[in-house]
């Protein structure tokens, strides 16, 4: 278990991060150079910086958070990762975002779920000041870009446009086929990729949605001791329903 596991263990929500978000597993065309930023984080930082990741549901942006955190579990720095939507969604207080001074990277996902609440807007703006004051790092998501976002509190919306902001774009299905091929290496499975286009054309297209698909055929495989083909998914998905 890594430091941002252990870290929010004692927060109102046991968030772990999925094991297999890591740069090797991430897609990019044009996102190259902020995944050398990101993987630059693990190299102990004279002064703060702070990415601001935006785009549509779908286009990766939890997953290279995550894979941030995962990162830097293997250094020496400590990260830890705020999924904002569920946070907030659980009920959880603004005051989960208060006394994270002893970490060294700050990942905070889909921060526009919470910017039409005034206490969570506070608790954002006095989280990233203490952050740059501290010498820590913020990676930040949204839908949006920060120029973009509805923000009553002025300074957060000010503290939001600091630092360095990049565009994720969707993955199109040829770039979620080779996802899917990534992460069935990283599972040391070996996946065909007549299967992943299968996979593709039957079911929901969602990345995640497909990810937990390939880890329940591989559990399956691993079962069964059987190769994972289109004949092995139908039978095995047909039984699930």
């Amino acid at each position: 278990m890594n430091d941002s596991s252990l870290f929010l263990q004692q927060r109102p929500l046991d968030i772990v991060l999925r094991q297999h978000a890591t740069f090797d597993t991430f897609v990019c065309r044009k996102e190259n150079g902020l995944l050398q930023q990101l993987d630059g984080l693990a190299q102990a930082a004279e002064e703060p910086r702070q990415y601001f990741l935006w785009g549509h549901s779908g286009s990766g942006k939890s997953h290279l958070l995550q894979a941030t955190c995962n990162r830097l579990a293997a250094s020496d720095l400590k990260a830890v990762y705020l999924p904002m939507k569920v946070l907030s969604g659980s009920g959880s207080d603004p005051g989960v975002l208060s006394d994270l001074q002893q970490l060294d990277v700050i990942c905070m996902d889909d921060v526009d779920c919470v910017l039409s609440d005034r206490d969570w807007e506070h608790a954002l703006f006095r989280l990233i000041n203490e952050a740059w004051l501290g010498g820590k790092s913020l990676v930040i998501s949204a839908t949006s870009k920060p120029s973009d976002l509805e923000v009553s509190l002025p300074d957060l919306a000010s503290r939001l446009r600091w630092g360095m902001v990049y565009r994720l774009q969707p993955l199109s299905d040829e770039d979620k086929g080779t996802a899917l091929q990534l992460h069935a290496k990283a599972r040391g499975l070996s996946v065909p990729r007549e299967v992943c286009a299968y996979l593709l054309r039957r079911y929901p297209r969602g990345l995640v949605y497909l990810v937990e698909l390939l880890d329940r055929l591989d559990q399956h495989s691993l079962a069964m001791q059987r190769k994972i083909t289109i004949p092995f998914v139908k039978s095995v998905l047909e039984q699930e329903h």
